[in-house]
């Protein structure tokens, strides 16, 4: 099972989004074509860890590129707790 679902320019992600699925999550990312802006959906998400913070990261930073967005929604709270931990709750709202 995939750990992100592909709607158009809305990504679904799906289960655990740790270190272990993240490296796999980027390689299914990386040629994004930023045609658009991208909304997450974190609704499915059950455990993170701040790998998920990092994939957020850098979508941001790649969409930045093309004067696109990244929105996150139903983020989980452990993630909210992770982010405001290290100070980058507005990041991620």
């Amino acid at each position: 099972m995939n750990s992100i679902e592909f709607h158009n320019n809305n990504w679904v992600m799906k289960g655990d989004i740790t270190l272990t699925q993240a490296p796999s999550i980027m390689k299914l990312t990386i040629s994004y074509e930023w045609k658009n802006s991208v909304l997450i959906d974190l609704i499915q998400v059950k455990e993170v860890d701040t790998s998920l913070l990092g994939l957020i990261f850098e979508w941001k930073r790649q969409a930045k590129k093309y004067n696109r967005t990244v929105s996150i929604k139903n983020t989980p709270a452990n993630l909210e707790s992770l982010a405001k931990l290290y100070g980058v709750e507005k990041f991620i709202s």
